[in-house]
């Protein structure tokens, strides 16, 4: 899914939630969700902050269960 294509963009909740459910089955660590992510294609940074709230990231980094 992160990387059909060469214009994969993160500005949609899908496609960002879509993208952190397979970062966090790969167990990508919090920190580097941003970094992976904008390697692959634009990414809307307040709408990750959003969609990684939402996920259940929280401030000490840690997946709420």
């Amino acid at each position: 899914m992160l990387m059909r294509n060469h214009s994969v963009r993160y500005d949609t909740r899908e496609s960002v939630m879509a993208a952190l459910v397979e970062l966090m089955a790969l167990q990508v660590p919090v920190e580097d969700v941003a970094p992976v992510l904008c390697t692959i294609g634009p990414v809307d940074l307040d709408l990750l902050a959003d969609c990684m709230h939402d996920a259940g990231f929280r401030d000490d980094r840690q997946i709420a269960a």
